[in-house]
């Protein structure tokens, strides 16, 4: 039996791949859908990662060589669960709220101190955005950081954080994570790793958001090249998009 010949990337194609990825900087898996997405062009996800080694754009990790089971959960609807926790990046406190139906960032802020007062700053920031959805945040998960969590020692009675009590005024859900368990808030530490890869390229943290929200997410829609901004869209709740559609004719109810 015959074997097809073996085609190799023309000129045209090896400049398509070095220029989508420096648009996006994504593995060639991702980067296989962004093409096919904004150049109209199908190119072999092997072909594209043997070309980003060839440039110095990729590199092997024996990590990803052996498959790994996956057992991913997260919920329909956006604004449902809002992921938050902090970050500490040379010197600098992060926080981020995240969506864990279409995994959009929805407010982000960079601090000199991770305080209580800062975290809520930026979650009225995320409530705000959902404002203008026509939607509102129903639960949030967060680790048991004294910025977000009042844990009683041991005999001690639990009391309630400054932060709880906002979301308890708020009519906001609190999913505090289990104790060494970092997975149940894994969505949130993954874009960390984002963070660090790549904030550096930008002028600004909202500038960095931005970017990434527009960019195609491996847990989302991949045959559509979906991006979490499109996918916060999709998934919102039926009661929300009537109500920005009535809202965009000046008939608010």
């Amino acid at each position: 039996m015959k074997r097809r010949p073996r085609t190799h990337l023309t000129e045209e194609q090896k400049c398509i791949i070095v220029e989508a990825h420096n648009e996006c900087f994504l593995g060639a898996r991702l980067l296989r859908y962004h093409i096919k997405r904004h150049y109209g062009v199908n190119i072999p996800q092997n072909k594209i990662h043997k070309h980003l080694l060839e440039v110095g754009l990729a590199k092997t990790d024996p990590k990803k060589q052996k498959k790994r089971k996956r057992c991913r959960y997260e919920r329909k609807h956006s604004l449902s669960l809002v992921h938050a926790d902090w970050l500490d990046h040379d010197g600098s406190q992060v926080i981020a709220y995240e969506d864990d139906a279409s995994r959009r960032v929805i407010s982000i802020g960079e601090f000199i101190s991770a305080t209580t007062e800062n975290a809520i700053q930026v979650l009225k920031e995320a409530e705000a955005l959902a404002t203008n959805y026509c939607g509102c945040i129903l639960a949030i998960n967060t680790d048991r950081g004294t910025q977000f969590y009042a844990s009683g020692g041991e005999k001690k009675k639990k009391g309630i954080s400054q932060f709880e009590r906002y979301l308890k005024d708020q009519g906001i859900k609190h999913i505090p994570s289990r104790r060494n368990n970092p997975q149940t808030n894994g969505k949130i530490e993954r874009w960390f790793q984002e963070y660090l890869k790549h904030r550096h390229r930008f002028d600004t943290a909202q500038e960095f958001m931005e970017w990434y929200n527009n960019r195609i997410h491996g847990a989302l829609k991949l045959e559509w090249g979906e991006t979490p901004n499109e996918a916060f869209m999709r998934k919102m709740r039926a009661e929300s998009l009537i109500g920005m559609f009535f809202k965009s004719f000046g008939r608010e109810d």
